[in-house]
């Protein structure tokens, strides 16, 4: 028997449509780099919120995304995967909601940007703005403890 939606899948599906959106990445210098893309989010069996995402890297190089984000009714948690076309890692995620359910905390491990042939770990939080509005904000673990924000997106609906 099929997996039936619960209430925890329902927030998934306001990730759904047509997405406008604009990076801000904060490089290794300081500096900062800016980029346009696109993000199509569509539902699978109300289960999972599935996006597949095309951008500019601050090099200019294009770049392809896919991410799966779902609630495990198993485990009680959230869950979900992304992987680019950047990067041969397979970013796995483990998320809570908020109490306010406005954000999804997703944590993951994956190679380390700073130091070759070492992991470290990432944070993800999306923050819905409103129906229209949400955001993406990437964070590093530092070796003290804290996080370090390195990318934001704005990501706008468009339908």
């Amino acid at each position: 028997m099929a997996t039936q939606p619960v209430a925890e899948h329902a927030w998934l599906q306001q990730l759904v449509g047509e997405w406008d959106v604009e990076t801000v990445m904060t490089m290794p210098d300081g500096s900062t780099a800016t980029s346009q893309g696109h993000e199509s989010v569509t539902s699978l069996g109300g289960l999972w919120a599935c996006s597949r995402g095309t951008m500019t890297m601050p090099d200019g190089d294009p770049m392809e995304s896919y991410m799966a984000l779902g609630y495990d009714v198993s485990f009680k948690e959230y869950r979900g995967c992304w992987y680019a076309s950047a990067s041969s890692h397979l970013w796995k995620y483990f998320g809570v909601l908020s109490e306010d359910k406005k954000m999804m905390t997703l944590n993951c491990e994956g190679p380390d940007m700073m130091n070759e042939g070492q992991t470290a770990n990432y944070r993800d939080v999306i923050e819905l703005i409103d129906g229209d509005t949400r955001t993406l904000t990437s964070f590093g673990e530092q070796p003290d403890g804290t996080w370090v924000q390195f990318m934001k997106a704005t990501l706008t609906r468009t339908n």
